[in-house]
């Protein structure tokens, strides 16, 4: 999510998302749709000044979801190059694991909160096969990566001072 904390005329050298991968029991991916941008995307945004990855990422799914999720394991890293006009910085997302898919309830109970309306207009449960329908095609392949880690059980520890996060 954008943030008024963040000068658009002056961006940070590098930017550190946060991002949060959540399935339904179905195997769906929740995507959020922007107002500020094309596509759908995955619920998560910029981590503030000091703040760690696991509770960026966690007051980003809050904000653009309401969904409340204790982050521990991230599934990919994305570096993005700077873009040419220079109006967007090179960046670093990580996609964390929004841990046990939602039940059918769950998920259908998921909206955008009213606090987030202003940037969010949409949420959206996709099936894998379709995310080239939603989202953009580095978004997709990005998504594509995670499912491919959790897939084989292989998420990663989110680490602070090499110490897992909430030991």
């Amino acid at each position: 999510m954008a943030h008024a904390d963040i000068d658009p005329a002056h961006p940070p050298k590098r930017r550190l998302g946060a991002l949060v991968l959540i399935r339904d029991d179905a195997g769906r991916i929740l995507l959020v749709k922007p107002t500020y941008r094309d596509g759908w995307i995955l619920p998560g945004g910029g981590a503030h000044q000091g703040e760690s990855i696991a509770d960026a990422a966690a007051r980003e799914l809050l904000e653009e979801t309401g969904l409340v999720r204790r982050l521990t394991h991230y599934l990919v890293l994305d570096q993005v190059p700077a873009s040419d006009d220079g109006t967007s910085a090179e960046g670093l997302n990580v996609v964390c694991d929004g841990g046990d898919q939602l039940s059918a309830e769950e998920a259908k109970a998921v909206i955008v909160p009213e606090a987030a309306a202003g940037e969010l207009c949409a949420v959206r449960w996709v099936p894998p096969k379709d995310l080239d329908k939603y989202a953009q095609p580095y978004q997709a392949r990005r998504i594509r990566a995670a499912l491919a880690v959790l897939e084989h059980d292989a998420a990663h520890s989110l680490l602070t001072l090499g110490e897992p996060v909430g030991a």
